[in-house]
């Protein structure tokens, strides 16, 4: 916008030779003269860019300070409209481009999506259209208020929505809900039982009556604590079992890897073909729409005709390359895998026992002609206990 505003208003090129020229900057910067593009061509010579409106004053002070001023090139303002006054179908031609950007500017040609981590853009985009918000809307009609209460009923997970249009562009900043936690109802008779096999190194209860003791070893669904209250007066009472129950346990982990890997080599050749967009239609220009093979890359660049941030119209041009390359198989970095996987066994060890803490752990790697096999063996301490009703 800024380019466009200075040619409208026009700009002349001078050249200030001289034994002091910066003398004549000063007078610039004195008298609020704008100027830019510096640059030192000599010792005593130096060009700069300024508006054509500033050009009378400028030239008033050639020859003084000992300084010579030279006009190199002039460009927009004046000469612009010198040039259009016999051009009268391209001044309508102008004219008609500018009230069709203007009129372009009210219809949605782009979506951008903002603050979502679980919903895919997919979904958004989706329930977006079925609310009325897509490309080619007429977005004066569109109502926020409307599109938030719609899209808040067709995506529960969103807590908060928001949509700004600037122009041809339409921004959804949209808000996530953070699930509440899990409400424990204490009332209700539970026992709490072994998630897994395990031998019993400390043992809490809080509610309920243990029905092991440490040192105890317990398979997977045993009952830990029970939720059934034994009494010398009266019936049994059923209570919600609550407790923790610290258990050592064993893991024994495996993870895979091929030892051979298919790898890119020399590029064979590469293919660019061009499809027009208008609105939601796509023409395909290049008569072969298919790919030169299984072994190529593919990728698509899309570009809309837009004049900054400011109009967008709605046509574009889709870029597709397609690069062959020729395939082979190649072993693997043995080392570099076998670490790779040690680090996903351990990741895979810590997310299964959550709080709980490693306390010895080894690994054994073995491999045959295709497949490298990595196996971890670990005992840990954790909290096996888990309810059921």
């Amino acid at each position: 916008m800024k380019k466009l505003y200075d040619l409208a208003r026009g700009t002349v090129r001078l050249e200030i030779s001289g034994a002091q020229p910066e003398k004549l900057l000063n007078f610039c910067a004195e008298n609020g003269i704008e100027f830019w593009d510096t640059s030192p061509k000599t010792d005593f010579c130096v060009q700069i860019t300024v508006h054509a409106s500033n050009y009378p004053l400028l030239r008033s002070q050639n020859g003084r300070n000992c300084c010579e001023i030279r006009l190199i090139a002039a460009r927009g303002g004046k000469s612009i409209s010198r040039s259009m006054r016999r051009r009268y179908a391209l001044c309508i031609g102008m004219g008609l481009c500018i009230v069709l950007l203007a009129f372009s500017s009210l219809f949605v040609w782009r979506i951008e999506i903002e603050g979502n981590d679980k919903l895919s853009d997919g979904a958004i985009l989706r329930a977006l259209s079925e609310c009325g918000v897509r490309n080619g809307v007429f977005w004066p009609s569109l109502s926020s208020d409307e599109v938030r209460n719609d899209m808040l009923m067709k995506l529960p997970d969103i807590s908060w929505l928001s949509v700004n249009v600037h122009n041809s562009r339409a921004e959804v900043v949209i808000h996530e809900r953070i699930n509440k936690p899990e409400i424990v109802d204490e009332s209700g008779y539970t026992d709490i039982c072994a998630a897994k096999a395990g031998y019993i190194t400390k043992l809490s209860v809080l509610e309920g009556k243990a029905l092991v003791a440490v040192g105890d070893t317990v398979s997977k669904g045993d009952t830990l604590i029970s939720g059934t209250m034994d009494s010398e007066t009266a019936d049994d009472r059923h209570v919600h079992a609550m407790g923790t129950v610290q258990a050592r346990t064993w893991y024994e982990i495996n993870a895979q890897t091929p030892l051979y890997e298919t790898v890119k080599g020399e590029k064979k050749h590469s293919k660019s073909k061009y499809s027009l967009v208008f609105g939601k239609k796509r023409i395909k220009i290049s008569a072969d729409s298919r790919n030169i093979s299984s072994s190529c890359d593919k990728i698509n660049k899309l570009r809309y005709a837009s004049f900054g941030e400011a109009f967008m119209l709605p046509v574009g041009i889709i870029k597709e390359e397609c690069t062959e390359y020729e395939l082979y198989k190649q072993r693997i970095d043995e080392n570099a895998a076998v670490e790779r996987l040690k680090q996903n066994l351990l990741a895979e060890l810590k997310r299964r026992i959550g709080d709980g803490s490693i306390i010895t752990s080894s690994f054994s790697v073995s491999k045959d002609e295709s497949i490298l096999t990595v196996t971890l063996r670990a005992e840990c301490v954790e909290d096996i206990g888990v309810q059921y009703d």
